[in-house]
């Protein structure tokens, strides 16, 4: 059985050419775009067996006041108010120390910097998914 991935990505231009080599490995990719979709989907994420996280995301409607929704705030709520058990992957471009310090004490599986090359992307995920 395929494994499945959840791909939190609103930049479609980035994710089709690094989406391509996964697949060809086998693996599902679910695509969501917005915090709403997420919010939205979360049964899906339960099924998943990881999630790729972007950090950075436009809410999609969802009501709240931020015109972008932070990966880290979407990785929040789904730990406290979704019992997310998925192991997560956060994409980012930001280097801040912060950032990376507030996702891994929160159980990231693993911060990956943008633009990621496919062949590490997909290498980084089979050691999370192998742990």
């Amino acid at each position: 059985m395929a494994k499945k991935i959840v791909w939190i990505e609103d930049d479609v231009d980035i994710i089709g050419p690094v989406v391509r080599p996964l697949e060809r490995a086998g693996f599902e990719i679910v695509r969501l775009r917005t915090a709403k979709e997420v919010f939205d989907n979360v049964a899906k994420l339960h099924e998943a067996d990881l999630i790729l996280l972007d950090m950075l995301l436009p809410d999609g409607g969802s009501g709240l006041e931020l015109g972008r929704y932070t990966g880290l705030d979407i990785f929040k709520e789904l730990l406290q108010n979704h019992a997310l058990k998925t192991p997560v992957v956060a994409l980012t471009v930001v280097a801040r120390e912060e950032i990376r310090k507030n996702l891994r004490d929160l159980g990231v599986a693993d911060i990956v910097r943008k633009p990621v090359r496919p062949s590490e992307l997909k290498e980084r995920i089979e050691q999370v998914l192998k742990d």
